[in-house]
């Protein structure tokens, strides 16, 4: 089996600078060792299209970083084995220009903090976001990148070498492969994705039917059979081939009742629990009441009315009353919040509910605040102020009684005349220049031959039509 632990081949000549000129005569020629060091790798993706993506995509990394093609999407220029990089490490890997990247999210933060401004937010750095320029995936501004690391992240700022590619500590990458399997990519230092893990282990398929060994990048397979699992139903087992995740819902059909059990129709299994339209009605542990509750499962439970009970304004507790029998007012003021949330039942203790408006006289300011009253804490209150505050359009004053400030949209029509000078604008009042006239009329050339419609916007060129 090819080895895992893999890096460029060194040039066959030692190189006579150190220059990054894009000179053809200065470029150093490496032999390309990517399909050898590839091909057990996707040998064991087989058909994991994902797997295989993710390796197509190192390969391609690889080959642009050793030809020296990569590019900055910010700048569009190249980027040289000596430039300062950042990668996205989260989706796509991209590669970038260090100050660029750092332009880049620097602005964005600041974008995102000028809108929250606009929103009266108070926003910190961990919730001011800035985008990767390709993926677009999310980082916030604390993970704005301040220093040059290499690709695997454990070097900062790895010194330009012509035998070790370039960005590259040329160390073994070490980051955590997908999944968290436990084991480590064995590459070199490289851009891009770490590749499946090719570590032997053993795995049992997703039904739980068969074990055997396999590479751990891989070990989630399909025995091909009937999965046979047991279904939420504890009743009836999984008839699926082998899949993954959890079996699907239970289809077998039987006849179930409901919670209450009044009601018995055919369902499925899976949705064999249900309630049905009727009230529960079964006599509580008194003996003397039903249950109010709609269909359920369980027992109905005690008599609400049994054991202490109140008077109707709560004061006063009463024992030993039996569940029939009326509990007495106690005569004390009710005392209970009405419906206004400032002020409480005046009445005496009393059965149903308290009022519905409330009577108790207070000092109200109108809308606007421009007059004040003694009103009932029911009753709204409003002047006959009228406000002279411009409305949107900036033509019309609001002239709505007792404003609050809010003005609403002008009501009235723009009515200005058009650019065809035939129509007037029949939207509402607005700002700006009007839309176009939208009127379609017959027009017709000078000497009266061709006829068309036209938008009457267009026809200061030709002659109205008078057929």
């Amino acid at each position: 089996m090819t080895s895992a632990t893999a890096t460029l081949a060194p040039p066959l000549s030692p190189p006579s600078s150190d220059s990054d000129s894009d000179s053809s005569s200065h470029r150093h020629h490496h032999s390309d060792l990517s399909s050898t060091i590839f091909k057990s790798y996707l040998e064991l993706s087989g058909d994991h299209h994902n797997q295989k993506h993710d390796l197509i995509k190192i390969q391609a990394f690889l080959t642009s970083s050793r030809s020296g093609a990569l590019s900055c999407l910010i700048c569009l220029e190249r980027i040289r084995p000596s430039d300062p990089t950042w990668s996205c490490s989260t989706r796509c890997f991209a590669v970038f220009h260090l100050h660029c990247i750092q332009s880049w999210a620097v602005q964005s933060s600041n974008l995102a903090a000028a809108r929250a401004a606009t929103r009266a937010a108070t926003p910190n750095d961990s919730s001011l976001l800035w985008h990767c320029p390709k993926c677009r995936i999310e980082y916030s501004k604390l993970q704005i990148p301040k220093t040059y690391f290499c690709f695997c992240g454990k070097l900062p700022d790895p010194p330009h070498d012509p035998w070790v590619l370039p960005h590259s500590c040329g160390e073994i990458c070490g980051r955590p492969l997908k999944y968290n399997c436990g084991h480590h990519c064995l590459l070199l230092c490289h851009p891009g994705p770490c590749p499946s893990c090719p570590k032997l282990v053993k795995s049992k398929c997703f039904c739980g039917a068969v074990e055997d060994v396999k590479r751990c990048g891989f070990k989630n397979f399909s025995c091909n059979g009937v999965c046979k699992n047991l279904l939420d139903c504890n009743t009836h087992r999984c008839n699926e081939i082998c899949h993954e995740g959890d079996c699907p819902p239970c289809k077998a059909k039987g006849m179930f009742k409901c919670q209450c059990g009044k009601v018995e129709m055919k369902r499925e299994c899976f949705d064999r629990f249900f309630r049905c339209e009727n009230p529960c009605e079964k006599l509580l542990g008194c003996g003397r009441h039903k249950c109010e509750k709609g269909c359920h499962e369980g027992d109905c439970g005690d008599c609400p009315l049994q054991g202490k009970r109140t008077c109707p304004c709560g004061k006063r507790v009463y024992e030993g009353i039996a569940c029939d029998v009326a509990v007495p007012v106690c005569g004390a003021t009710c005392g209970k919040m009405l419906s206004c949330g400032f002020h409480r039942c005046p009445e005496r203790c009393h059965r149903g509910p308290c009022i519905e408006t409330c009577r108790v006289v207070v000092t109200k300011s109108c809308r606007c605040g421009s007059f004040k009253k003694q009103v009932p804490c029911y009753q709204d209150m409003t002047c006959e102020r009228k406000c002279q505050k411009m409305r949107d359009c900036g033509r019309h004053a609001c002239k709505r009684r007792c404003c609050d400030g809010d003005c609403p949209p002008c009501s009235e029509m723009c009515d200005r005349k058009l650019r065809c000078r035939n129509h007037k604008c029949p939207a509402p009042c607005h700002r700006g220049s009007c839309a176009p006239c939208p009127v379609m009329v017959t027009i017709s050339c000078l000497c009266g031959e061709t006829h068309f419609e036209e938008l009457s916007t267009h026809t200061s060129l030709y002659h109205p039509s008078k057929s």
